[in-house]
């Protein structure tokens, strides 16, 4: 299957990792790079499906094919729809982390029904602007569910049944406050994971597009209707990151 990579050694701790790139011609094979080199060494049965959301830059010519553009959201949906294993987790595919960060976040696998990574010292790595952006829409989020999670748009590992049991609405990049507070919704425990974030190199970044701010305007508007709708089971205690 074009997009495919795995490995051939079956085992109980099982990853399918999911790389939504959109323009990402010059980032892509380094994003792979990472992800590859980070699982290698751990004991970790894993698959990569890499989902190309309608690139017109090449990137198309190594990866599984979006027809068109249909947004973040939906590429994270068609590779749950594709995984296979136990968990999963998306990397996005402009090669903002390194091996290193990978592979420590990627050793969590299972230690908790949602590993949730959030970006250390974030102001190191992005622009003033987006940095206060992120937290005001962490903040938001938290005072819609009562909760105090460092970040919501980083990466998370989640157990591929109850990923493929979420009706998630979102298309642009709220899809991923929105997959994680329905799937904390039925989780029993969680942790999250300190990351280092790499600015990219080359290309620039497609979050401030205009359809992804009406998407994550939509997602607030969603979880608000949800968290008021309807009370969810809250893990009993978080797991102490490290």
């Amino acid at each position: 299957m074009p997009g495919h990579l795995s490995s051939t050694t079956p085992g109980p701790r099982a990853l399918s990792v999911i790389i939504p790139a959109y323009c990402e011609c010059d980032n892509i094979l380094q994003t792979l790079d990472n992800v590859t080199g980070a699982l290698q060494p751990l004991t970790l049965t894993y698959e990569v499906l890499v989902i190309d959301d309608g690139s017109t830059d090449g990137t198309a010519a190594l990866v599984v094919i979006n027809e068109r553009n249909m947004g973040f959201g939906w590429s994270y949906r068609r590779g749950v729809e594709a995984a296979s294993l136990e968990h999963i987790v998306m990397v996005h595919g402009d090669n903002a982390w390194g091996r290193e960060t990978l592979g420590e976040f990627f050793s969590h696998v299972g230690e908790a029904d949602v590993i949730i990574g959030y970006t250390r010292r974030m102001a190191r790595s992005r622009s003033w602007r987006r940095t206060a952006i992120s937290k005001a829409f962490t903040l938001l989020v938290n005072l819609i569910t009562d909760r105090r999670l460092q970040y919501y748009n980083g990466l998370q590992i989640h157990r591929a049944a109850v990923l493929k049991s979420l009706r998630i609405e979102s298309s642009g990049y709220g899809f991923q406050a929105e997959v994680l507070v329905k799937s904390l919704r039925l989780a029993k425990t969680f942790l999250e994971v300190p990351m280092d974030l790499i600015e990219r190199k080359k290309g620039q970044s497609k979050a401030f597009r205009l359809k992804n701010l009406i998407d994550v305007a939509r997602t607030v508007r969603l979880l608000y209707g949800l968290e008021r709708t309807s009370t969810p089971e809250r893990p009993s205690a978080p797991v102490p990151g490290r």
